[in-house]
């Protein structure tokens, strides 16, 4: 009685295990590869991840951040070692201009992943002049919602207001080391890598035209201006809850059963 007690009970907790969620998850790491649609992380069960490039002009007349156009999904770019960067229109292609950079026009990496992700670092591969980020986190419904309508259209002013959340202006990225980001925890699908742009938020933190600090560029030399290309990412899923099947259910339920009749008989026979 007592061994087919602690089969039942191991029963159980094998049916269990396989219906309830996870509660912890590794680290995993997305980099920038040939891959730019459904990619996965090397090796784990992490969500898969799409990329795709978007680019606006930046109007200079009063200075470098006065104001963008419309943003418009421009051309993603795989430089191999170094990671992704965008090549805008109007001869954008050439270096240092062919990074994600805020020269000319305003370039963001948006990286849509097929479930929750809190991001946690993110890491260049190349860099040059000065090499500031900003992070957004889209916060708003997905439900129904294009990702592209969210971004195509807007400006550097409007997007956080089209769903967009801040994460973080990030200063001084060193190449191949890995910079800590989203000390709010923020989880999402979808989340926008860009050079660093006032008005998206986070104020500058040294003078216009430097490289070191939070900083912008200013007028038409490139000093100041940020050209980072986009190595990886690093951060966990978020847990989601697994939807038992009915057979493990079903098994789960018969071994919890049983344990309850043995235990029901144990009393019976004290009595």
């Amino acid at each position: 009685m007592r061994q087919l007690h602690t089969r039942l009970i191991g029963i159980a907790v094998v049916a269990l295990a396989s219906v309830l969620p996870l509660s912890a998850h590794a680290l995993s790491t997305w980099t920038a590869g040939t891959c730019v649609s459904n990619c996965s992380e090397t090796g784990d069960t992490a969500p898969n991840v799409s990329y795709s490039a978007y680019s606006a002009a930046i109007n200079t007349s009063g200075g470098a951040y006065s104001s963008t156009g419309a943003f418009a999904q421009s051309t993603l770019a795989y430089y191999s070692g170094n990671g992704f960067g965008v090549t805008a229109p109007s001869g954008d292609s050439q270096s240092p201009n062919h990074a994600i950079d805020n020269y000319g026009y305003q370039d963001l990496i948006l990286l849509k992943f097929d479930d929750l992700v809190k991001l946690t670092q993110v890491t260049v591969g190349w860099s040059q002049y000065d090499s500031d980020i900003t992070v957004l986190a889209y916060t708003g419904s997905t439900t129904g919602v294009n990702v592209a309508n969210t971004i195509t259209g807007k400006t550097a002013s409007t997007l956080t207001g089209s769903g967009w959340s801040l994460v973080g202006s990030y200063a001084d990225l060193v190449t191949g080391t890995a910079k800590t980001i989203n000390s709010q925890n923020i989880s999402s699908s979808w989340w926008i890598i860009t050079a660093y742009n006032s008005q998206l938020g986070g104020a500058p933190t040294g003078a216009a035209g430097t490289t070191t600090g939070l900083t912008q560029g200013l007028g038409t030399s490139f000093a100041g201006y940020d050209f980072v290309k986009l190595f990886s990412v690093a951060g966990t899923a978020t847990t989601t809850i697994k939807v038992p099947e009915p057979a493990s259910l079903a098994l789960a339920s018969i071994a919890l059963l049983g344990v309850m009749g043995i235990r029901r008989q144990r009393k019976q026979a004290q009595r």
